[in-house]
């Protein structure tokens, strides 16, 4: 029995294939965030057109190849011919059998040489026009400095000239050459913005460069290109194009200190997340202090990844500004951060968050509901005034307290600052992360030639650097009390006397 031309087999197959061509099909369409089609700027606009032209030309040698093949297998195939008034056939006589056709041979050379240099001139030619930003006179159409570094599995951003660190945002100017420098702190990565430019590796130990530039405003989807462990697929990115009054708008908000919060949320960060996290990046100097201690988490994490207690991490100054978490996985809401904080791997597996960080035991943070929304809701209002978030919805009122004495203020202080998670204060001094702090003021007298006790105290409050302890690293302690009130340092040094056996 003949088996059926159209079988339901075959029917099923034939339908799986064209739906799977469909789907695929579907993300060559322009409108796809990650589409190479419908590029915006001179880059992405010139990778576009060489691409079409190339595409075009394979085309045709395609057709051509394939129609002079049809032709020869439809006129040329091995016939047979039946022997009049029988039922026997015979084969056509083999065609005499030759090495070759030396014209033919020539010419099937010569072809591809042209068509490999029709498109070597416009590839040169790309290759060269996109290499470098245009040079102009005018100050205002220099390239922008950015300086981008990859780390697993997220993009951190350093704005050169500027002196501003940010993460998984990165926000540039429309009409404006961007000159980007990568690097890489651990592996390859690759970074892509699919409608602005071509993927450019990141190396350890070799930096490249590429510039961008994005003629219209408007938000842009970048992606790690390039394996680089198991959470690759997650490590996206986000570029916002803005016109160049609302991009100076933009570096000036990043310039100013964030609205000032009441909570309990601004101790739990400083006590479990402030290690690994910045959160202070408006301050002077913050740009040099934040690339030094990133590098010295990195070398922490890498040199004993089992014992150390930080990591390279996102820089968190202004979070609420921003419109993704866990780089460029979710929406950044206030549920979707609370989900983020309790389990991270919620969104994105692999985070080394899970690993280093102490509040963690598994997956899960050993923080109540409360202590964890508490958090998130500080994280929420990090905006200048101007732009504060309103996603939060919060309503902090700040609550005047009366105490009883200086100590009692600074006790307070020292919890709701978190200091009590690095330095321990019973007689032991039991060593934490930080030194121990029994019997402090004593220890502090004779410090520093010239400083005294509350003088040395203040200075290493607020500025925790100047003066490192013995066997401890520098950049551990935030750089976040430089601007606290005299009132409050004073009652935190008023406290720090109570430990003591006098």
């Amino acid at each position: 029995m003949h088996q059926k031309i159209f079988s339901k087999s075959r029917i099923k197959i034939f339908i799986g294939f064209t739906g799977l061509f469909f789907l695929i099909l579907n993300g060559c369409f322009p409108h796809h965030p990650q589409s190479t089609f419908n590029t915006q700027g001179p880059v992405g606009l010139e990778q576009e057109r060489l691409f079409i032209l190339m595409f075009w030309l394979a085309i045709a040698v395609f057709a051509i190849v394939q129609s002079v093949l049809i032709y020869v297998l439809i006129n040329f195939k091995r016939r047979e011919y039946p022997i009049p008034g029988t039922d026997i056939r015979i084969p056509d006589v083999p065609p005499k059998q030759v090495h070759g056709n030396t014209k033919l041979e020539i010419i099937w050379t010569i072809i591809p040489v042209f068509l490999l240099a029709a498109i070597a001139v416009p590839t040169v030619q790309a290759i060269y026009s996109t290499a470098k930003p245009p040079i102009s006179e005018n100050v205002f159409e220099q390239p922008l400095e950015i300086e981008v570094v990859g780390h697993q599995w997220w993009f951190e951003f350093r704005y050169i000239d500027e002196g501003i660190v940010t993460a998984n945002e990165l926000y540039i100017p429309t009409g404006r050459p961007v000159n980007i420098q990568l690097k890489s702190q651990d592996v390859i990565h690759s970074f892509w913005i699919p409608k602005l430019a071509g993927k450019v590796d990141l190396v350890p130990n070799n930096n490249n460069t590429m510039w961008i530039q994005a003629d219209t405003p408007g938000d842009y989807s970048g992606q790690c290109a390039e394996f680089c462990g198991i959470a690759h697929g997650r490590m996206r990115f986000r570029v916002h194009a803005e016109t160049p009054e609302n991009f100076d708008k933009w570096l000036e908000s990043m310039r100013t200190p964030p609205v000032p919060f009441v909570g309990e949320g601004y101790g739990l960060f400083l006590a479990n997340c402030s290690m690994c996290h910045t959160i202070d990046s408006y301050t002077s100097g913050s740009y040099e202090r934040e690339v030094k201690i990133q590098d010295e988490r990195w070398s922490d994490w890498y040199s004993d990844p089992e014992g150390a207690v930080r990591v390279s991490a996102p820089n968190l100054t202004h979070l609420a500004m921003r419109t993704t978490i866990g780089s460029g996985e979710q929406e950044l809401n206030r549920e979707n951060l609370i989900k983020w904080i309790e389990d991270p791997s919620y969104f994105k597996e692999g985070t080394r968050m899970q690993e280093v960080a102490q509040i963690y035991e598994g997956k899960k943070a050993k923080l109540s509901a409360s202590e964890i929304e508490a958090i998130t809701d500080y994280l929420l209002s990090l905006a200048p005034p101007q732009l504060e978030s309103s996603s939060t919805q919060l309503e902090t009122e700040l609550v005047s307290k009366e105490w009883d004495s200086p100590e009692e203020q600074g006790e307070y202080l020292f919890t709701s600052y978190g200091c009590a998670s690095c330095h321990s204060i019973d007689e032991d001094e039991t060593k934490i992360i930080g030194p121990g702090l029994w019997d402090i003021y004593e220890k502090s007298v004779s410090k520093v030639e010239g400083l005294s006790a509350e003088e040395y105290l203040e200075q290493s409050i607020r500025y925790p650097n100047e003066y490192i302890v013995e066997e401890y690293p520098e950049g551990v302690m935030p750089l976040i009390f430089e601007n606290l009130p005299v009132e409050e340092i004073e009652s935190l040094i008023a406290y720090l006397k109570t430990l003591s056996k006098k």
